[in-house]
């Protein structure tokens, strides 16, 4: 077995997310030949054979990894909380062509409180790998250091996810932030960064989470359109709402 697959199966198997890319992710959401899709939740005898874990590290004394990360103003109207996945085609592009509209519009305006969950979809190991990191990047820095690796992950989505070594990818891009060598191991041996997206997973599942990326209001899926325009409209009004 290697590295790579070893510290993947740290996140719990009976919590993974298998779930449903949004329509303009069909192409990204593709599953490489060097990472086969997960399409269903494996048997319990399956589970029963997956590899033992090491032995699991404690967070650093004051780590923010385990953070909700969230970005605005704690007295915004408005809360929007997003289930998206670093793999998933759809997010890339919702992250590409509307997020930054509604950062500029309503989060730097002080309107909207933004949450960020992790829901990972296939190929599920290689996105879980990737929420690994960005956690393990906020363990400083907090929110600033997961939204720089998450934008990454997603510019370079179909770079790293059709690699014939993702791992190594995901190592390099590490680097960059400043986790290198055994940071780097030690962070797929972190208790709290793999709680964390466990519980991000089944936060969304009671939601009723089944594709990404979603938008959750009060607790309740929003409907924020099909372009981009209709989202900040939606948005908007919701905004309204609660001024």
């Amino acid at each position: 077995m290697t590295f790579f697959d070893a510290r993947l199966a740290l996140v719990s198997i009976s919590a993974l997310a298998i779930t449903a890319c949004g329509e303009a992710s069909t192409d990204a959401a593709e599953t490489p030949d060097a990472a086969p899709a997960e399409t269903e939740a494996p048997a319990p005898e399956q589970a029963a054979e997956a590899p033992a874990e090491p032995e699991l590290l404690p967070a650093p004394e004051g780590s923010r990894a385990a953070e909700d990360m969230v970005i605005g103003s704690p007295d915004a109207p408005l809360t929007i909380v997003e289930y998206a996945s670093v793999t998933c085609g759809g997010c890339a592009n919702f992250h590409a062509n509307v997020f930054p509209q509604i950062k500029e519009q309503f989060i730097d305006t002080g309107l909207v409180r933004f949450e960020y969950r992790e829901f990972p979809t296939p190929p599920v190991r290689l996105s879980q790998a990737g929420f690994i990191v960005a956690r393990c990047a906020a363990t400083d820095s907090g929110p600033e250091g997961y939204y720089a690796v998450v934008d990454a992950l997603y510019k370079t989505q179909r770079t790293w996810i059709y690699s014939q070594e993702p791992g190594t990818e995901l190592r390099n891009l590490a680097a960059q932030v400043g986790i290198g060598g055994t940071d780097f191991d030690d962070c797929f041996a972190r208790e709290d960064i793999r709680n964390v997206i466990v519980s991000s997973i089944e936060s969304g599942r009671d939601i009723g989470v089944d594709q990404t990326p979603t938008l959750v209001i009060d607790g309740k899926i929003f409907d924020y359109g099909r372009t981009p325009e209709e989202a900040l409209a939606r948005i908007a009004a919701e905004v309204e709402k609660r001024s």
